[in-house]
């Protein structure tokens, strides 16, 4: 089962292992955790962003209506070489996991998928499917606790080079 836990999270953000992992998930209630911890995946995967031919952006309701789409994106060899980024975003009611599926049993060696989905249960098939798999990676986003709160405050101070006392942190 490879699924991070909360605490796993930033160490793998920070240093992303893609030989590994070429089906990434990125979930949960906090959406703007799941687009900031994508875009954070797709800067770190060291291809050109701004490249329309090595970015492909797939709506999710499009992806799972046409399931070999995904297997076409990601069996695609770039002109030049190199790999490719695919981005899944946004929602559907169809069942995503037909896409993914064959893209997750046959792992494509110059490509990258990362899916930001919602809120997914564990029962939800997406999730079981990726979590299940040994070249997917499912990563949950969750509101901050206190604590993780509290780091962030003080890495953000630290980070700006000033100081504020205790009534203004809290």
């Amino acid at each position: 089962m490879v699924a991070l836990k909360a605490r796993e999270v930033d160490r793998f953000l920070a240093n992303p292992d893609f030989s590994a992992y070429r089906v990434v998930l990125i979930y949960g209630p906090d959406g703007g955790m799941v687009s900031e911890h994508a875009d954070q995946l797709a800067a770190a995967s060291g291809i050109d962003l701004s490249d329309p031919f090595y970015l492909i952006r797939i709506n999710a309701d499009d992806a799972a209506a046409d399931p070999l789409r995904l297997v076409d994106e990601t069996s695609t060899i770039g002109m030049f070489g190199g790999t490719r980024l695919i981005r899944i975003s946004g929602t559907t009611r169809r069942d995503l996991a037909k896409a993914v599926k064959p893209v997750l049993e046959n792992p494509p060696e110059d490509a990258i998928v990362i899916i930001e989905a919602g809120d997914l249960k564990k029962s939800a098939g997406l999730r079981k499917l990726v979590e299940s798999n040994a070249t997917g990676l499912a990563i949950p986003c969750y509101q901050d606790s206190d604590t993780a709160l509290q780091n962030l405050i003080q890495s953000e101070i630290i980070d700006a080079g000033i100081s504020i006392d205790r009534e203004t942190r809290t």
